[in-house]
């Protein structure tokens, strides 16, 4: 197995982050697993020991530039090789999302900030200090982003975690040149569509499990007619990660969506008003 003994260092330990670390560990890999909170600590202690794996959980925000850095040191004081970046951290937010003009009008000023440190600052971090790290030992990584199709096609009342992985969509490209012009490895981004997680659970289904307005219109808009579950895109973190695989692809979008791709919201986006 090509990533048996491999270290990877995984930004984020959500529903999607679950699916492709189960699958890292599996093949053997030594990991370290970063969050704010418990969910990091939960999740190593759940898939440590499978294959062989060795998962170790950190506590760090990834949009802190110093929290980052301790990261790598540790990763690297306790693992020597870091092969593999995950950059999975992220998310929306309620005071960043707004579904009538008044909302947006009135909303804080610092939500988009908010959203860029937490979805686009967070990931250049990631890729400034493994450039860091790569320049200095001569090692070769692989850097995968997991991205949203939101990046390509604006997703209403979410403007500003939209607009934040566009600027991804853009970075990961001079970031892919960067990498492989100074022999550094390679930077690829995998966009996901819709999957259903604590984060917009309410939002896309009802208490009894039917779907909202909301759910019933991604679900129709969707070529599967369906939501995707953590399980489906893990394979494909996989294959971008590793580079005995996919050595040869550097600065691409791989999108795990379902058939989702080149189509918007727009029949539940806004209230009109008079």
């Amino acid at each position: 197995m090509s990533l048996k003994g491999k270290t990877a260092i995984l930004f984020g330990a959500g529903a999607i982050a679950e699916g492709y670390t189960t699958l890292f560990a599996e093949e053997g890999m030594n990991l370290v697993i970063v969050s704010r909170g418990k969910s990091a600590h939960v999740l190593a202690e759940k898939v440590n020991g499978r294959g062989g794996s060795n998962a170790i959980a950190l506590n760090a925000d990834a949009s802190d530039y110093a929290q980052m850095a301790k990261v790598f040191e540790e990763t690297e004081k306790r693992f020597k090789q870091i092969d593999i970046v995950i950059n999975g951290s992220g998310g929306n937010s309620p005071d960043a999302t707004a579904n009538d003009l008044e909302g947006f009008i009135n909303m804080d000023p610092e939500a988009p900030v908010k959203m860029l440190n937490n979805n686009y600052t967070s990931k250049w971090y990631a890729m400034q200090l493994y450039m860091a790290y790569l320049q200095r030992t001569g090692y070769q990584g692989s850097v995968v982003n997991i991205t949203s199709m939101s990046g390509f096609v604006p997703i209403a009342r979410v403007v500003h975690y939209s607009a934040a992985f566009a600027a991804v969509e853009n970075l990961a490209k001079s970031m892919a040149y960067l990498y492989g012009h100074y022999g550094l490895g390679r930077v690829n981004n995998l966009a996901v569509g819709f999957t259903i997680g604590e984060q917009n659970r309410k939002l896309l289904t009802n208490e009894d499990g039917t779907y909202t307005a909301r759910g019933q219109e991604v679900v129709s808009l969707t070529a599967q007619h369906r939501f995707l579950s953590a399980q489906e895109i893990a394979p494909h973190v996989l294959y971008l990660a590793d580079a005995d695989k996919t050595a040869s692809i550097n600065g691409i979008t791989l999108r795990v969506d379902g058939g989702f791709g080149l189509i918007h919201l727009n029949q539940s986006s806004y209230t009109d008003k008079n």
